[in-house]
């Protein structure tokens, strides 16, 4: 005997969530492996800070996205065909992939400005004291110098003291040879529509325009070096995406916990029916 009236319309509900935690679950794997391969995401962030904190939450991410579409597979059958034994285990996975997700949300949320400032202080420590020693690190701070065009660490105004001004602290500027002028920027602070680029990373000109060996007497913008921190470019490359993940994730955590009380709405129908499983 299977179920009736409004049980079997939940029944079907809960297939329907189901095909939602699939889709959500895709998108998951998609996010996470976007994270891994998009241009600056978490191998760059590894090699540029040496940290595997941000690989590793992509990897979970996957981890977690294809979690998601076991348990849908698991909540379809149950459902489907009225099995007791697959939704009470749909149910206890789906709950604890529930409660993983609300508390990995707000202990990111929570922490959000450590986050950032780790990030920043490893970007400062390689910049100042790997730059020029360490080749691969000086073509990942090259690439991303000149891809998002931006200059030092972090600082949206000319005349700060942690974006281009920065490179005249670091062991790069100090072990240049002192017989010769020395650079004040890498060539990859420079803009490459600039007409010439072997003089760009010396002083300007213009006492008013970066770079300069005094970073206090800048007060307006240059055409030829880039002045914005990489720190800033990238957080702001993640906020033309936050919207999106931030719905993404909504959906999810929603999508879990309905599909969790029809699971237990259909699971107790069909105990109530005898169904023999």
């Amino acid at each position: 005997m299977g179920v009736h009236g409004w049980t079997k319309a939940m029944k079907w509900i809960l297939i329907f969530f189901n095909a939602l935690i699939l889709c959500a679950g895709a998108i998951a794997i998609g996010l996470g492996a976007w994270g891994l391969a998009s241009q600056y995401g978490a191998e760059k962030i590894k090699e540029l800070t040496g940290s595997e904190l941000y690989r590793g939450s992509a990897i979970a991410i996957i981890v977690g996205g294809s979690i998601m579409v076991f348990i849908s597979f698991l909540g379809f059958v149950g459902a489907l065909f009225e099995n007791r034994l697959l939704l009470g285990l749909y149910f206890i996975i789906t709950i604890l992939l529930l409660i993983l997700f609300v508390v990995s949300a707000a202990v990111a949320f929570t922490y959000r400005d450590s986050l950032k400032d780790q990030i920043m202080k490893q970007m400062n420590d390689t910049l100042m004291y790997q730059y020029g020693n360490n080749g691969d690190l000086t073509n990942v701070w090259d690439n991303m110098q000149q891809d998002l065009q931006c200059c030092g660490v972090y600082g949206r105004t000319p005349n700060s003291s942690q974006s281009w001004y920065m490179w005249q602290q670091s062991t790069w500027f100090n072990t240049q040879n002192s017989t010769a002028p020395k650079m004040l920027v890498p060539v990859s602070c420079c803009n490459t529509n600039y007409a010439n680029l072997s003089t760009c990373v010396y002083a300007n000109t213009d006492a008013k325009k970066p770079v300069q060996t005094n970073y206090t007497q800048v007060t307006s913008e240059g055409n030829d070096v880039y002045y914005k921190g990489c720190f800033d470019r990238l957080t702001d490359e993640v906020r033309e995406h936050i919207l999106a993940i931030g719905g993404i994730s909504i959906a999810i955590i929603a999508t879990l916990f309905f599909s969790i009380l029809f699971s237990i709405c259909v699971w107790s129908q069909i105990r109530s029916h005898k169904m023999v499983v």
